[in-house]
This record gives structure tokens, sequence and C-alpha cells, in this order.
């Protein structure tokens, strides 16, 4: 049996809860066996620290973070904070 995509409600109290829920549904879209690999470069979205969403909304996504200590980075999030992938240190100005 095919997995469904989550339902979203076309308005949502929280925006950023509606974004998170959008690409929920996106990757729920995709083939998970492998057959369709990427076609052109990930493009991440850019945040400056200060304005990185809430980690508890975006557990296991990936941002590029401009203006990091010790320069730009690429982070994840754990669920509850945004780490430097390289070193797993938590993301701070």
């Amino acid at each position: 049996m095919a997995e469904k995509r989550p339902i979203v409600p076309l308005v949502h109290s929280s925006p950023e809860e509606h974004r998170r829920q959008i690409a929920l549904r996106t990757n729920a879209s995709l083939p998970k066996d492998g057959t369709e690999g990427m076609t052109a470069p990930l493009l991440l979205k850019s945040y400056a620290v200060a304005d990185l969403p809430t980690a508890s909304l975006w557990e296991g996504a990936l941002v590029y973070v401009s203006d990091e200590t010790g320069g730009a980075t690429i982070a994840f999030s754990d669920g509850s904070n945004w780490l430097r992938v390289q070193d797993l240190s938590t993301v701070s100005a």
C-alpha cells in the first residue's frame, strides 16, 4: 500500500508550522527506494543565527547559517538545537 501524504490545512495559526507541514507532505511524495537521484545541487535555505527557526519543529532539517562563529556553515536540527555539521557544536553567533 502506498504511503499517504499528510493532510495540510490551507491556513495554520503558525506560519513556521505550516511550512514544516508542507515540507513533510512534499517529502512523503518522493520515492523512498532510491530510484530517483538528485539532478542539481541541493539549495539550502540561508539564515542568520538570530533568525534560525525553532529547532524542535525542524528535527532532521538542514540549513545554511550565514553568520556562524568562525564563518558560514551547514547546520541540522536534532530536535532541540541547531548543530554544526562539521563538529556537532551548537550554533552560536
